[in-house]
């Protein structure tokens, strides 16, 4: 799963679960925010994460990556 977060606030704002489609067309977790967006320089840094370590991913935006590590922002 990539996940598209914030560089300043840390937010997670996006979100692609097609774990096959990034194997497939990006192997070894190369896909960049920019694939999905179409342009660079919009903020957004990447995270990837397996989907079966997230099993809250519907409320991805309660997250936020800290450290290099996904966050409930409510905890």
């Amino acid at each position: 799963m990539l996940l598209g977060y914030d560089e300043t606030t840390k937010d997670v704002k996006f979100l692609f679960t097609d774990e096959k489609y990034l194997d497939a067309k990006y192997p070894d977790n190369t896909a960049k925010i920019s694939n999905f967006w179409g342009s660079a320089g919009n903020g957004l840094s990447e995270f990837f994460i397996p989907i079966n370590e997230f099993s809250d991913w519907q409320n991805y935006r309660d997250y936020k990556i800290e450290n290099m590590q996904l966050i409930n922002k409510g905890v």
